[in-house]
């Protein structure tokens, strides 16, 4: 059963129905933009808050599909490892 958390990003209060197994990584991920949102608004004194938060946002994405790309390979890596030992199994048996 879903419950009600508030969370507080970019100084903006926003309530969300999440499932009690998924609040805390969730409370970390809203912890976590608002510690990058505080490093980037001193880096960039100068920027509107849309500005920084396009700027977590587009990084967080880079860093997402880079990890599909990495677990992509992977995955095709212990696909190929799997079917060749199937292969040297099956020989093996098939003597």
């Amino acid at each position: 059963m879903k419950q009600q958390i508030t969370l507080r990003i970019a100084g903006k209060e926003t309530v969300h129905m999440v499932d009690p197994e998924r609040e805390e990584i969730i409370r970390r991920a809203a912890k976590r933009i608002n510690e990058e949102i505080d490093s980037l608004r001193f880096d960039f004194r100068d920027q509107d808050m849309s500005d920084v938060l396009s700027m977590i946002l587009l990084s967080e994405e880079t860093r997402l599909l880079e990890l599909e790309a990495r677990s992509s390979k992977e995955t095709n890596s212990v696909l190929q490892r799997l079917g060749d030992l199937d292969a040297a199994l099956g020989e093996y048996l098939s003597r």
